[in-house]
This record gives structure tokens, C-alpha cells and sequence, in this order.
């Protein structure tokens, strides 16, 4: 009886392993709609159409206090506390945390004071774009905004996320069976193969999955 049970635990166990992956996909992807949501709402309420900003880019993030950065400019779009806030209050979400928009439920934790599951595409709103002005892009300026990648799952440290061709750093992560959730300015989200896109080996662009605005001269050189 006993070695009955040891089988059907075994065979059982990565079925509920699975449908634990799915079940925390599937939220995944309803917390990057979600900022997406925001992100739209949020340009679309700006009188000039601006997106917000990205935060820091190449460099993990240490400033957090900067309003127009998505984490402080777009919480307020969903009636919830800025990430200035919580860090000031000491409540910045992390894994194993309740249930949180913030939060991917698998995503690993980071050893640092700052957290993020989910960060913003590093080729918008560059301070240092020229054909802005140093200007945040406009929503009506990114073209086609069903492919415009806005947000995308994160490596823990980095707010803002690019495909990159070295390993790690803030290459978007590729944790759901390889794929990285990607949410759109159109405010849809979809899992995208992390090869697809070219985390760890460079950027790869589509027709249907862009990382750079019409006319930008960006580069993150990685």
C-alpha cells in the first residue's frame, strides 16, 4: 500500500508542479496587462501624450524618488501607493509577499534594497534620446502600439529591461518555460520565447515585437 502511494506521488507531483507554473503565469500576465493599462491610461490623460519615464537604465537601480519614473508615475493611475512610497514606508513588494501586482509569482528574489518582477522597456523615454529632445516619448509617436513592447518580466534589480547579449544583468528573464511575459502598449500581454527575443544573445526586433519607437538612434551597446 505504502509503495502504492510513493507511485501515485510521483506521478502526481509534476503535474501539480506544472499546474502551479501555469496557475502563476496566468497572473503574471494579468499584473503586466494591468501596467500596461497604466501606461496607456496615463499617456492618454498627459496633455502632451507622454509615456512615462523608464528609470535607470543600463545601470541596476538605486534612485527611486524621481516622480515621472513609471514605478512612481503609474501606480497612482491604479489607486495604489507609489514604489517611492513603500520604500519609505518600508513595504517594498518581494517574493514570497502577498499575492501583488508588483509581483511575479515566479520570480526569484534579489539580495539588494530595491525589488522589481517586472520592468520597463529601456528603449523608451531615454533622457538622452535626441530625436525627443530629451522629451519622454509620445504615445502617439511609438507606432503600432499592439507591438510596442512597455513592460516586460525583470531580473529583480533593474527597473527598466532590454535584451542584452550577455547572460544576466537586465536581459528581460526568460522564467516561464523559457519565455519572458511581455506586455504591449496596447495594453495585451503575451509570453514571448526568450530566444525569440535575443536575451543573452542580443536584441532581436519583429514586426510584432519592437523594442525601439520609430526613429530612435538608441542603442543600449550591450
Amino acid at each position: 500500500m505504502i509503495a502504492i502511494i510513493a507511485v501515485l506521488v510521483a506521478l502526481l507531483l509534476p503535474a501539480l508542479g506544472r499546474a502551479r507554473r501555469a496557475s502563476g503565469q496566468v497572473s503574471c500576465l494579468s499584473n503586466l496587462r494591468q501596467w500596461a493599462m497604466a501606461a496607456h491610461q496615463y499617456a492618454m490623460e498627459n496633455p502632451s501624450g507622454f509615456l512615462p519615464r523608464r528609470g535607470q537604465g543600463v545601470s541596476p537601480t538605486l534612485r527611486v524618488d524621481r516622480p515621472a519614473d513609471w514605478f512612481n508615475a503609474l501606480p497612482p493611475m491604479m489607486r495604489a501607493a507609489t514604489y517611492n512610497e513603500l520604500n519609505t514606508a518600508g513595504r517594498i513588494p518581494r517574493p514570497g509577499d502577498a499575492s501583488s501586482v508588483w509581483l511575479c509569482p515566479e520570480a526569484a528574489d534579489w539580495a539588494g534594497a530595491f525589488y522589481w518582477s517586472y520592468g520597463m522597456n529601456m528603449g523608451l523615454s531615454v533622457e538622452t534620446a535626441s530625436q525627443n529632445g530629451g522629451q519622454p516619448d509620445r504615445i502617439m509617436g511609438v507606432g503600432d502600439t499592439s507591438t510596442m513592447v512597455v513592460f516586460a518580466d525583470a531580473p529583480g534589480n533593474y527597473c527598466s529591461v532590454f535584451p542584452s547579449r550577455f547572460p544576466g544583468g537586465y536581459n528581460p528573464v526568460a522564467r516561464h518555460n523559457k519565455a519572458v511575459n511581455i506586455a504591449f502598449l496596447d495594453g495585451h500581454a503575451a509570453a514571448v520565447g526568450g530566444d525569440y527575443i535575443g536575451v543573452g544573445t542580443g536584441l532581436i526586433e519583429h514586426p510584432d515585437v519592437r523594442w525601439h519607437p520609430p526613429g530612435s538612434t538608441w542603442n543600449s551597446a550591450q
